[in-house]
């Protein structure tokens, strides 16, 4: 069984991110949030390709089939 993939972006959702306010990251001259959502309620996860966040989604709901 495949992973899903991420609504926004396509990619499998092999890595989910478990950080709901993102992450800082160099861009060569300085750094630059990088966040899972622009609002106060935010998303538990994070597709790992984008950063999108996955509201609707929870790792331990997706099993592969028997």
């Amino acid at each position: 069984m495949d992973p899903s993939p991420c609504p926004s972006c396509g990619a499998p959702l092999g890595r989910v991110v478990d950080i709901p306010y993102g992450y800082w990251e160099w861009t060569g001259s300085r750094y630059a949030l990088r966040s899972t959502s622009s609002r106060v309620d935010v998303s538990p996860w994070a597709c790992a390709a984008c950063l999108a966040e996955l509201r609707d989604f929870h790792p331990q709901d997706v099993t592969a089939p028997a």
